[in-house]
């Protein structure tokens, strides 16, 4: 998947879990870094807000972390 998937798909977790403000941080950060065109590491804080929000073991986390 490339960056800007990973974020729509932590955007759409971004509420679910026990950890969402966690997640919720990780996600705005992403979209900065994004923004400011570092896409490697708005990739990495998005996949910290998909662990954060459903798991490591979650089919949206497996799907994005490829």
């Amino acid at each position: 998947m490339n960056t800007q998937q990973v974020i729509t798909l932590a955007r759409k977790n971004v509420k679910t879990g026990k950890m969402q403000d966690s997640a919720a941080l990780c996600l705005e950060e992403a979209v900065k870094l994004y923004d400011n065109g570092d896409f490697a590491a708005a990739k990495k804080r998005a996949l910290s807000s998909l662990r954060y929000s459903v798991g490591v073991f979650h089919a949206d986390y497996a799907q994005a972390s490829k």
